[in-house]
């Protein structure tokens, strides 16, 4: 998979793997280095999809491995 590939992302999963480690919507954004209004919409669904560079790095940020966060469609 190529980092510009887009994959579904379970954005109720994401933000279940956010709660349960304190985080803040901020605070992971930061740690991820994308926008926290991007995280917000990639979490409530109005953004179903991210590329697998901001997927793997929202993984790495959770300290989970990358299938925790995205779907098979």
């Amino acid at each position: 998979m190529k980092r510009h590939d887009l994959v579904f992302v379970n954005g109720a999963g994401l933000r279940a793997l956010r709660l349960a480690q304190g985080l803040r919507q901020a605070d992971l954004a930061v740690l991820a280095g994308i926008d926290t209004s991007y995280l917000s919409m990639l979490e409530t669904g109005r953004r179903p999809r991210a590329s697998a560079g901001v997927a793997a790095e929202l993984a790495r940020a959770l300290a989970v491995d990358l299938p925790s966060i995205i779907v098979k469609k």
